[in-house]
Order: structure tokens, then sequence, then C-alpha cells
């Protein structure tokens, strides 16, 4: 379990210039369950396990009137701020529908040229400004770095609020990530589990934030190997590969192949393919 440390106690600079594993400390609350969700690192198997418990539970229970009835009050007492400064529709329904499952209220800001960042208001500003009417901000944004700065600014304000990272620049998207260890867990389930099991991503990877997020999660599962097809010039980032090359004593293989389609590869044994489509 991580251990908490304080944003409150450390400085932007400070803070943007830790690894993404040094950052994680900060990003949890003292029992080690996440404050902000912002990246994957945050993240841990046992953690993992519990989420995907807890959708299962949900699932079940939403499937008849009684169990909506009773999901939708947990959070009836608070509101959430959905902040997608980038064009989004299935990832802003899909934490839209989440939030009127839990009984939440929900504001939005989709089209940030009809808002006050027109009249020359800056994102920081906007956003603290939410801060101060909801409870909880989810955020999609294509500047790099913004949703963990807001993160850092937010802590340090009389009134500190969750950050959920929907989608961050170039940086990661844990919750796609997240989203994904369910799907493939749910896969699996019959056939033992996502242990032992051949993951390959192929299309934009050189962009793709999800694939920054999801090939880090699978380092928790024993024996999985991921094989990243693209041509070379959307291969994924040598960083990601330096970070994964650190996991190799939990037996995570990875491997580069050169075309995204799979010809010429030797994919026939692929578990799952995580494809992603181009990125602009």
């Amino acid at each position: 379990m991580l251990k908490r440390k304080r944003l409150d106690e450390i400085s932007w600079e400070q803070f943007s210039s830790l690894t993404p594993d040094e950052r994680a400390p900060y990003l949890v609350q003292s029992t080690g369950r996440p404050y902000h969700v912002l990246i994957a690192q945050q993240f841990e198997r046992d953690s993992l396990d519990l989420l995907c418990d807890l959708a299962t539970r949900i699932r079940r229970i939403a499937k008849s009137r009684d169990g909506m009835k009773f999901l939708s009050d947990l959070l009836c007492h608070k509101r959430t701020m959905l902040y997608f400064s980038q064009p989004s529709s299935r990832t802003f329904l899909s934490f839209y529908a989440a939030c009127q499952i839990l009984g939440m209220r929900m504001g939005e800001v989709r089209d940030t040229s009809i808002s006050s960042e027109m009249k020359g208001e800056t994102p920081t500003d906007s956003v603290r400004t939410f801060g101060s009417y909801f409870d909880m901000i989810i955020m999609r944004t294509p500047w790099q770095d913004f949703v963990e700065e807001m993160a850092w600014i937010l802590s340090n304000t009389e009134r500190p609020l969750p950050i959920i990272n929907a989608g961050s620049g170039k940086d990661q998207h844990p919750t796609q990530a997240l989203l994904d260890i369910y799907t493939l867990q749910r896969s699996f389930e019959k056939s033992g589990g996502l242990e032992n099991k051949h993951i390959v991503f192929c299309g934009d990877l050189m962009r793709g934030r999800t694939v920054r997020s999801l090939s880090r999660l699978l380092t928790y599962y024993p024996n999985i190997r991921q094989t990243f097809a693209a041509p070379e010039a959307l291969q994924i980032g040598q960083d990601i590969l330096d970070q994964l090359d650190l996991w190799r004593e939990l037996r995570c293989y990875h491997q580069l192949q050169g075309d995204h389609s799979g010809r010429g590869c030797d994919l026939h044994d692929a578990s799952a393919d995580r494809v992603g489509r181009p990125t602009r």
C-alpha cells in the first residue's frame, strides 16, 4: 500500500519534476485509497482487484429497480463538474451515466468558446472557480500536465477536492485503462484470469495516452507479455519501454513489432488486441 504524502507540503516545481512513481504517494488518502485519480502508478494489484469486484457488484445491483434506487441514494448529496475542454462523446457520456447511477448532480463545460475563457480568463482560474461550486471535478483536456497541476493547486486551497483524469494531453488516461483491465478480467474469467496472457497494442502508440496507463497496470499480473505493433513513426515511446524494463522482475515481457496490421508478425497467440485510433 502506498504511504501518503501531502500535496500541500511540496511546491509545484518539485512535484512536476518527480517521476510518475514518485508522484503516486501524493495522490492517495491516508488509507492508501485514491483521492485524486491521475496516473496508473497510484494503483496496485490489490486496489485493481477491489475496484473490479466493486464494479461487478454495482452491475448486479443495478439490474433491479430497488437496486437502482439504492445506488442513486449513495452520492445524492454530492455534486460533480465535468470539465471537458477536449471533444469527447463516449468518455463524457460514460462518466455522465456513472454519476447518474450514483445519484450525483452534475454541471458541465464542453465548449470553452462560450465560457469566460473567451473573455481572457485562464483555464486555471476557471477550474479554481468551479472548485468552489462542486465536490469533484472530472477533467479531459488537451494540455499536458494540466490535470496534475490543477490537482496540486486545489490541494493547496482552503477547499481541496478530488480530480479524476479522463484524459490529459499526451500524458495518461488512467480511467480508460482501469476500464480495459476490468474488460479483460471479465473476458478471461473462464480461462484462468488475466495472468499468463499475451496482450497486443496496435495503432497510434506514440500519442495514445491509454497505452501509457494500461501497459503499466498490466505489469501487476504475472507472466503478461505485451506486444506493441505499430509503424515506426507511431511506435510507443522509449520512456514507456524504460518503465516496463524496471518491472522485469514481475515477469512482464514486451516486444516491438513494426507493422500495426500484424502482417509478418508472430501474433497468432495473442489473447487480446488493444487497438487505438490515430490521435491528432
